[in-house]
């Protein structure tokens, strides 16, 4: 093996695409105190960074979770409207610029964790709710964005849908009282079948563009 050849392939998130959702970036107040809670509390790496703007004076720092993703998050410096809210957020930040930045979780004890975790950071407003195909935790960053943490389930059923969620209660526990609310609701499936067909409608969309 060559030094230009990898032990193992990148994963290609363009594969069969054309066009992909990538990443997104937050204006911000203060850099150093963001960038601390998406690298020391939510576990994100510091990939790249530099100066930006029209004059190359604006500090800028690039994110990610993902060896294949250069960035997933940027965090800009130079945020100048609006203001940092700490009201609860259910569901998704009302009102504010950015109405939430999400991120998807292996297990309800990662969950968990993290509700300890952001509690001993001062966060008080901490909202879990079951959506039926997600649990998820809602809270603020330290500028006032809506943060959503989730881990999926493996029912679909329609969005939107939320209602308070238990994490007192176990694994088990949490599974089955999910599935009986998903199989009350309107076109109950396994989410590989959702996936399945919505493949298809995605792979019809790609090949339309041009």
């Amino acid at each position: 093996m060559n030094a230009e050849t990898p032990k193992t392939a990148p994963q290609n998130p363009m594969a069969g695409k054309k066009s992909t959702f990538s990443h997104m970036g937050v204006s911000c107040f203060d850099l150093k105190k963001m960038e601390d809670f998406y690298t020391r509390v939510m576990g994100m790496t510091v990939s790249d960074r530099g100066l930006a703007g029209p004059d190359r004076d604006k500090p800028i720092i690039f994110l990610t979770a993902e060896s294949y993703d250069h960035h997933q998050l940027v965090l800009a410096s130079g945020r100048t409207e609006g203001e940092i809210l700490d009201t609860p957020v259910i569901g998704g930040s009302f009102g504010t610029a950015i109405f939430q930045i999400s991120f998807r979780l292996d297990t309800l004890a990662t969950l968990r964790a993290f509700y300890k975790r952001l509690a001993e950071e001062g966060n008080s407003n901490l909202i879990p709710r079951n959506h039926g195909n997600a649990w998820s935790l809602y809270t603020r960053d330290p500028e006032g964005n809506g943060l959503e943490l989730f881990v999926d389930t493996p029912w679909f059923t329609h969005q939107p849908c939320g209602i308070p969620l238990d994490l007192s209660l176990s694994d088990d526990e949490i599974s089955k009282l999910t599935e009986e609310i998903c199989r009350e609701r309107p076109d109950f499936q396994p989410f590989d079948d959702w996936r399945a067909r919505m493949k298809d409608t995605i792979q019809r969309g790609q090949e339309r563009l041009v």
